[in-house]
């Protein structure tokens, strides 16, 4: 566009514009945008958008690049005069030159741009509500979809808390959508965003989107639920209880009962047990009560009250899908205080899971009791709690989870195992190549090996190709323990992976000793060397096959390299064994 016609489009200048009145058509910025575009961005000149469309009528619905007409940028920055004058000159041009069921005001006010927003969500978006009022009274009918972003009028009103251009739409539009990103609807922004007073008029214009459910299966009653908005809770629940009972399909069959119990809000509960009385029987997809739900998530309030009421009893030995009661789930908590659990007259303190474990089980499986299972282990035993007799059998010491910090020391073991591997292997490449004693250089063995008949160098490349080969197993060996998450497993690969490098470091020596062999001349010297090469292999093999010398520290242990070895295999023993008992 040409410079000085765009700084007078800017300022509304119509004495400048008007001398390329015969270009307007063709002028525009790299964006598609008219002088009718920028006019409508950058000013409110009401009486120049007149004086252009008398000649120029065509640019009314002309597109940029952002498929935005004139009344898109109008909207958006608030410059209400040209939005009036655009609508009324679309009104007077309707049914000139067009078919009489062509409307140019609606096909305006309805088109969307590239993103799929109109003029009214513009309007909406930058809160110019006189600009959203005469949109919405020039085309009342129209059920505004949403856009790209799937955000529709109302939604966006709601969720940017533009109460009043929510009234707006609610009272003028006849059919309003009401969708939101997610499956959500208006009245989920109004649960959200704890707004009352949009919630009512909400409920009152669209009464059947109280059990509409976004993606994840919730309700606006779940999210009052989660946030504690108790006053909106009370409003869903007076208009229609029975949203009380909806299960959310993709969230494990959680009723707004149990997100209350999860987020640890006892007013909420009570408020929505005092609408729905009978609602505490309902479970989740894992067959866990509101009781399960307090012990697990540590919400003692909600435990406290839950054991107050009679209904309580009906609860507190019933089992998920695991077999587990909530006392089961209380031995695994870090914080909550459970004396009203174990205690309670109702509970079963030698309940058993599917696995045939009472709760005093579950703490004394492990190896070291820590504080607080020392506290619930006698809580456990005063009231009456037994270990359980069903498995007796087969009764093993459970064998202790690996930590991640020992997890972490046995792959870092493995790793410099692996870094020794890999110089071990450059190495004994580069000698296979470098040989003692050098190459033919003429004669019919050309480039054969000069001492290539002598046993000592035959011992050499032998030995030379055996160091290359374990220490390529020992970096495959570190591959394998990567990509495994047995914890048995990797203690056994770091076995192997020290064992082979032993293997090449000796081999290693061998060679060298070899080679210095086959090029010595000196018997005397020859022989000291092979006495030193026997006394290190010597200590070498107690090193590695007499487990006392060399040690391995992971965690709070100290093991020798066949301790480790014996450790692995009596994991896979005892895995076997919990296997076959089961």
């Amino acid at each position: 566009m040409d410079p000085e016609l765009y700084a007078a489009a800017q300022s509304g200048n119509w004495v400048v514009m008007k001398r390329f009145s015969d270009y307007f058509y063709s002028q525009h910025t790299p964006v598609k945008d008219t002088v009718l575009h920028v006019l409508a961005e950058s000013c409110d000149s009401a009486n120049v958008v007149q004086l252009i469309l008398a000649k120029h009528g065509r640019l009314l619905m002309k597109l940029n690049k952002r498929g935005e007409t004139a009344l898109h940028l109008a909207a958006r920055n608030g410059h209400l005069g040209i939005v009036r004058a655009l609508i009324d000159y679309a009104k007077s041009e309707a049914g000139h030159g067009f078919p009489p069921c062509f409307d140019r005001r609606k096909r305006m006010l309805r088109m969307a741009s590239v993103a799929g927003n109109t003029a009214l969500y513009e309007a909406v978006w930058n809160n110019f509500y006189d600009i959203a009022k005469l949109l919405v009274q020039e085309d009342p009918e129209f059920r505004y979809p949403h856009n790209h972003a799937v955000e529709t009028p109302l939604y966006l009103a709601v969720e940017k808390g533009r109460h009043n251009i929510m009234v707006l739409i609610l009272e003028s539009c006849k059919t309003p959508s009401y969708l939101g990103p997610g499956d959500k609807t208006a009245l989920h922004a109004a649960s959200i965003l704890n707004l009352p007073e949009s919630m009512k008029l909400i409920l009152e214009k669209l009464p059947n989107l109280i059990k509409n459910a976004d993606n994840f299966g919730w309700t606006a009653l779940h999210y009052a639920a989660k946030f504690n908005h108790q006053d909106i809770a009370r409003l869903l629940l007076s208009a229609d209880r029975s949203t009380a009972y909806v299960a959310a399909k993709n969230d494990g069959s959680k009723t707004a009962l149990h997100i209350a119990v999860i987020h640890g809000h006892v007013a909420l509960v009570q408020q929505i047990l005092s609408h729905c009385p009978d609602c505490w029987v309902q479970i989740t997809g894992k067959s866990r009560n509101m009781l399960h739900l307090a012990v697990k998530h540590e919400k003692g309030e909600v435990l406290e009250f839950v054991l107050q009421n009679s209904w309580a009893s009906k609860l507190i030995n019933q089992k998920d899908n695991e077999g587990n009661t909530p006392l089961h789930l209380y031995v695994a908590t870090k914080n909550l205080d459970g004396n009203c659990l174990v205690n309670h007259p109702f509970v079963d303190v030698n309940s058993f899971d599917d696995s045939d474990s009472t709760p005093l089980d579950r703490i004394i499986g492990d190896d070291q009791l820590s504080e607080r299972q020392i506290l619930m282990k006698d809580q456990l035993e005063q009231a009456g709690g037994t270990r359980g007799y069903r498995n007796v059998a087969t009764v093993k010491k459970i064998l202790r989870a690996a930590s991640p910090d020992e997890v972490k020391r046995v792959e870092k073991l493995a790793e410099n195992y692996s870094i020794v591997a890999t110089l071990i292997i450059t190495v004994t490449f580069a000698a296979g190549f470098t040989v003692p004693g050098g190459y033919n250089s003429d004669g019919p063995h050309k480039g054969m090996a000069v001492l290539g008949k002598k046993a000592a160098f035959i011992a050499f490349v032998f030995s030379d190709f055996l160091a290359m080969f374990f220490s390529v197993d020992a970096v495959f060996e570190h591959v394998k323990l990567v990509r495994s998450k047995n914890y048995g497993f990797k203690l056994a690969a770091v076995r192997t992976i020290g064992e082979r490098i032993c293997q090449a470091v000796t081999l290693v020596m061998i060679a060298f000793l070899t080679g210095l062999y086959a090029v010595l001349q000196n018997l005397a010297v020859m022989i000291v060397l092979c006495v030193i090469a026997a006394g290190l292999l010597h200590q070498i093999f107690i090193t590695v096959f007499h487990d006392r010398i060399r040690t391995i520290s992971i965690g709070r242990h100290t093991f020798t390299q066949l301790d480790i070895t014996q450790i692995a295999l009596d994991y896979f023993w005892r895995q076997d064994l919990t296997e076959a008992a089961d």
